[in-house]
């Protein structure tokens, strides 16, 4: 791999500028660059000419060890067959390494740069070696990124993404109960979390001064809790979005999975005992001492992934369960008797999830699917499901947001979900 790139290769017009500094002034120049980087923030945005709608997007690292290479790993990006796309340059006599990249306007991604040596396990050259990008470290964000502190690390974000502005308040603890516990049902025991937020009054939201009944408390069944109460801050967003009048205060109900890949696949793989077990055992044991509990109908599961797909099967097996289902980039490949990912996804063949939306009687639960434009056949997948359940007459929409299967997309489409969803029940009453 050669470290150094001629000039005219360097499609950023701001490197280009930098280069014929540093060629004319030398290590001033370089070190007034960086400095003004690290006030302005990474990565560096630029125009393209004739095409208004994207942008040149140059994420940039600067060398503090000998190094064989630089991998950028940006999600649905510069990943998996895009891996080559993410292999930066150093430019030529300076610690600067780069690479540029055309995105479209709207787009959001996180990202995490990769430096390696020559005895790498995971990186060469070419790319991440086959089967190890998921031991990549987690912990490379950009230094230069002003968000890389936040709940998402490095993301790049171009205009019109949708909003994030709730998950980047300041972290703090949300007003209200969080209470950690197990709950054995249908002979499992799962580790659950729930919060109950507080009203204006300073009281638990299922009572005003602690005795008239507040109003009815929806509650939010988060799959995959773990992560979103520990890892992203989900109460704290929802606080900052009840403050900002998007959504009603709400109680949320987090259930772990693990980071077992395995014990996920057995609970979040579309699992009927899990299913079932949840809509008649744990959402009813959770709400038991849950004053004012709004009930099924303003009750709202939503699941990412694996647990998208877990969302989805429960629409169709339990509708009466749940009012409303939030999926987000639905595992569309999994088949019953599966018990990891396969590597290449299947093409041309109609979903396990399609075969059982077009077999199961129409519910009445409303189904919310979102999907990354970035993310080939499950965007796929999922319109052609979208497509069969408006034909039959399901309550189902699909947005396609601009990005992949990435956290900080489903974090925007959560909220977004949750107050087209509480829109919804003010013209729809219980």
């Amino acid at each position: 791999m050669s470290e150094s790139t001629a000039a005219p290769s360097v499609a950023s017009p701001r490197l280009r500028r930098l280069l014929s500094q540093v060629r004319a002034r030398g290590d001033s120049a370089l070190e007034r660059f960086w400095r003004e980087v690290a006030d302005e923030g990474a990565p560096l945005v630029e125009g393209v000419a004739g095409a208004p709608e994207e942008r040149l997007v140059t994420v940039v690292w600067r060398q503090d060890r000998p190094v064989e290479g630089v991998y950028l790993l940006a999600n649905r990006v510069t990943d998996k067959h895009l891996a080559p796309r993410g292999m930066m340059r150093r430019l030529d006599g300076t610690d600067l390494w780069y690479v540029s990249l055309r995105l479209p306007l709207g787009l959001r991604c996180s990202y995490r740069i990769h430096p390696f040596t020559a005895d790498d396990p995971h990186i060469t050259s070419r790319g991440p070696r086959r089967g190890t990008a998921r031991g990549l470290p987690d912990d490379r964000s950009d230094p230069l990124n002003h968000r890389a502190g936040g709940p998402f690390g490095s993301m790049i974000e171009l205009d019109g993404a949708p909003s994030l502005t709730e998950w980047h308040t300041e972290p703090h603890p949300a007003p209200g109960t969080d209470t950690f516990g197990l709950l054995t049902a249908d002979g499992t025991t799962y580790r659950v979390r729930r919060f109950v937020p507080v009203t204006g009054s300073g009281t638990e939201a299922g009572t005003r001064a602690g005795t008239e009944p507040a109003a009815r408390l929806p509650l939010l069944v988060l799959l995959d809790g773990e992560k979103w109460f520990d890892q992203y801050g989900v109460t704290s967003a929802l606080t900052a979005a009840v403050a900002a009048g998007r959504i009603p205060p709400m109680a949320v109900l987090g259930i772990e999975a693990g980071a077992d890949t395995a014990q996920r696949m057995r609970q979040l793989g579309a699992n009927p005992r899990f299913i079932d077990a949840l809509a008649d055992e744990v959402v009813p044991a959770v709400t038991a001492d849950l004053p004012g509990w709004a009930g099924p109908r303003r009750t709202i599961l939503c699941g990412q992934s694996l647990g998208g797909l877990t969302a989805l099967a429960a629409a169709l097996r339990r509708p009466t369960a749940f009012g409303t289902v939030l999926a987000h980039s639905a595992s569309t490949w999994w088949r019953p008797g599966m018990n990891t990912r396969p590597q290449e996804l299947e093409s041309g063949r109609d979903t396990w999830l399609h075969e059982q939306a077009a077999a199961v009687p129409v519910g009445e639960v409303s189904i919310r699917m979102d999907v990354g434009s970035n993310e080939g056949t499950i965007l796929d997948d999922m319109s052609s499901l979208h497509a069969l359940m408006s034909a039959r007459g399901f309550t189902a929409s699909l947005n396609v947001y601009s990005g992949g299967h990435d956290h900080c997309c489903w974090a925007a489409a959560l909220v977004d979900g949750l107050a087209a969803t509480c829109a919804e029940w003010h013209t729809s009453p219980v």
